[in-house]
């Protein structure tokens, strides 16, 4: 798949889960694990970045591993609604 619309695509889900989470916490739904989880996902994102990195996965890799995470926290936060 094409660089850009890997990282383009990227880019709007995590946008939507941005928006999801904030309108969570807007309206008072947001829960403490759900806080949690955001951080934790963020620590945890670097850390398997330079995993994929390091055994000689390139951006590709990375892009399309983060893109499968970000589309279940979609899914995920959707069936919440």
């Amino acid at each position: 798949m094409l660089f850009w619309f890997s990282a383009l695509t990227l880019m709007a889900d995590a946008l939507e889960v941005m928006d999801m989470r904030l309108r969570q916490m807007a309206v008072g739904n947001g829960t403490s694990d759900e806080m949690f989880l955001m951080v934790t996902e963020k620590l945890d994102a670097a850390s398997e970045a330079g995993s994929i990195f390091m055994r000689g996965g390139d951006c590709g890799h990375v892009l399309d591993h983060y893109r499968k995470i970000v589309a279940a926290n979609v899914e995920r936060l959707s069936a919440g609604r």
